[in-house]
């Protein structure tokens, strides 16, 4: 049973150099294994990647709760199959001139660390709320094929925001405004947003889902539009998990 695969979500490549594919696990307690270690009352509340698009199909969800199960279940035979996606997956993109980009937490929070150091020739992001991995990040100390964005909540303090963008690292913060790009209903995001004495450059992260330094630049904040179903942003805004602009 094939792990990897490419989202909606994923789909939204940005930079078509990369071949882009995810795994995605049933986010915090859905599956009853936690693998969100970080999340906090706003995000579960209000997870995009629940209460938006295909994860809102019984059948998505189903089999995220499946392979989230597997992975505790029966780590070895998943991680066997998780090597074989990951080859294969490099295997098309070297067959398409493109660079394999991978991304393991699509709906979780895990570390991936020792099977990313084992595929060098792969690139792999995600974001994570884990303050320590992040600082690890930060201070070189995960694979050097592995980026990570710190993913803001409304537990965050500004302090620690400031901290990792003066390091260069870049912070993800979602913003309560409209997102409805099947009528053309977009909402502006703002142009800055100030932690701790300080304004910072946002960016919009809603273009495509690559966040590399590379693409995204450093020192950052990558500015997310609230998305899911309209109980689920009602949620987002009264927790505060939702930037009000």
């Amino acid at each position: 049973m094939r792990l990897l695969r490419t989202n909606a979500k994923l789909a939204k490549a940005g930079p078509d150099r990369y071949l882009l594919a995810g795994l995605t696990l049933a986010p915090h307690r859905l599956s009853g294994h936690e693998v969100c270690p970080a999340s906090t009352v706003g995000c579960r509340a209000a997870c995009n990647l629940w209460f938006s698009g295909q994860r809102v199909l019984p059948a998505a969800r189903n089999r995220a709760r499946l392979d989230t199960q597997w992975l505790y279940e029966d780590r070895t035979g998943f991680l066997a199959q998780l090597d074989r996606d990951l080859a294969a997956h490099a295997r098309r993109a070297e067959r398409l001139g493109l660079r394999p980009l991978v991304r393991l937490n699509v709906a979780s929070d895990l570390d991936w660390s020792e099977t990313i150091a084992r595929w060098p020739g792969i690139r792999f992001y995600d974001y994570t709320k884990v303050r320590s991995r992040f600082r690890a990040y930060l201070d070189g100390r995960l694979p050097e094929n592995y980026t990570l964005t710190f993913s803001a909540s409304e537990s965050s303090h500004p302090a620690t925001l400031a901290s990792f963008l003066r390091r260069g690292g870049n912070v993800a913060a979602v913003f309560a405004v409209d997102y409805y790009p099947a009528c053309g209903r977009i909402g502006a995001l703002p142009r800055s947003v100030r932690y701790w004495g300080a304004e910072w450059p946002v960016i919009d992260a809603d273009k495509h889902d690559v966040r590399l330094p590379s693409v995204d630049g450093r020192g950052v904040v990558c500015g997310l539009r609230l998305k899911g179903t309209n109980a689920a942003k009602a949620r987002g805004r009264a927790t505060g998990f939702a930037v009000r602009c």
